[in-house]
């Protein structure tokens, strides 16, 4: 369905929220704006934490600022562009995607999009594709390195003041980077095991609870970690100290406060839209159709997708108050 379908939807829907959605009234929904002559479908992936976006649109980097969105198109010789984060000054962090001849297997090289232009992070040596996972606000990446991706990558680091320099992280082999705090923490997994954090050399493992075995790291901010068990997501607000998201919440990302968004299940709606705070209920967001979030910022605000079973899905903002 295109935007214009779901923008009427939304119209249609606006007086239909349920009593059992009451306490998302504080909140209202947006349409981010789409590049003319597209689909009509993007995906909103990442935010600097106060009102501008980023995402893709057909394969294309896009941002959104102000309320106008930006097509930055895909640097040449590449297929398409999967944006992975974004920091407090704009830099946002994603991966150009092509196919060698005769492959069905993606090659990638990881790139920030800062000052107007795609700059291509430094290869590690003996790998050839690069993969971003996340930045801070000091412009720290992390990410993998890899040759052929059905053999596995390698955790990799590039520091904010030589990215044509990264190194490969000291971490046992299968540890995957998934995030990077402010002060260079960084947050993995380990494959069908738990969730480490690392920072200076020094390798520690959240503590789950009792009779968990298994953890999936989501997201790191201030200290702050969020990660999925098989019973229920939990955010950490020290390496041994953790509480549940409450109501079977399936969660996405968090911002510097603890504010977690993701979405929630019900009968007959598989995704309704949900924030939560530490000490609070979850709250259900306004949404004509199934809906999640995906990123949060630090001003609160809080960016996601709404879908639809026949076309694809639209990026929306909500915001409180």
């Amino acid at each position: 369905m295109k935007r214009t379908s779901l923008v009427t939807a939304a119209a249609v829907a606006a007086g239909l929220l349920s009593a059992g959605t009451a306490s998302a009234s504080d909140w209202t929904m947006t349409y981010l704006p789409l590049p003319p002559g597209g689909s009509g479908i993007a995906q909103v992936a990442a935010t600097n934490g106060a009102g501008s976006y980023a995402g893709t649109a057909d394969g294309k980097l896009v941002t959104w600022t102000g309320g106008t969105v930006a097509d930055h198109g895909i640097p040449a010789g590449y297929t398409r562009v999967e944006a992975a984060d974004e920091n407090a000054s704009g830099s946002v962090l994603g991966s150009a995607v092509y196919y060698s001849e005769g492959s069905h297997y993606p090659g990638k090289h990881a790139f920030v999009f800062e000052n107007g232009g795609f700059q291509f992070l430094g290869k590690v040596p003996g790998y050839y594709n690069s993969q971003a996972h996340g930045t801070n606000d000091r412009g720290d990446v992390v990410g993998t390195v890899f040759n052929d991706i059905r053999y596995g990558s390698t955790a990799a680091f590039w520091p904010s003041g030589d990215r044509e320099h990264p190194v490969k992280l000291d971490v046992p082999p299968l540890l995957t980077p998934v995030d990077i705090d402010q002060d260079g923490t960084i947050l993995l997994n380990e494959q069908y095991s738990g969730t480490y954090l690392w920072k200076d050399g020094v390798l520690r493992r959240l503590v789950l609870p009792e009779g968990v075995r298994e953890s999936r790291g989501i997201a790191i901010r201030d200290g702050k970690v969020l990660a999925s068990t098989p019973l229920g997501d939990r955010l950490w607000t020290a390496f041994d100290t953790s509480q549940e998201v409450p109501d079977n919440m399936y969660t996405t990302a968090l911002n510097g406060s603890g504010l977690v968004t993701g979405w929630v299940a019900e009968p007959g709606r598989p995704k309704i839209p949900a924030v939560w705070s530490p000490g609070g209920p979850v709250t259900r967001l306004p949404s004509p159709v199934d809906a999640y979030g995906i990123a949060v910022g630090d001003n609160g605000e809080i960016a996601g997708a709404l879908q639809d079973s026949g076309s694809g899905t639209a990026p929306v903002v909500w915001r409180r108050g």
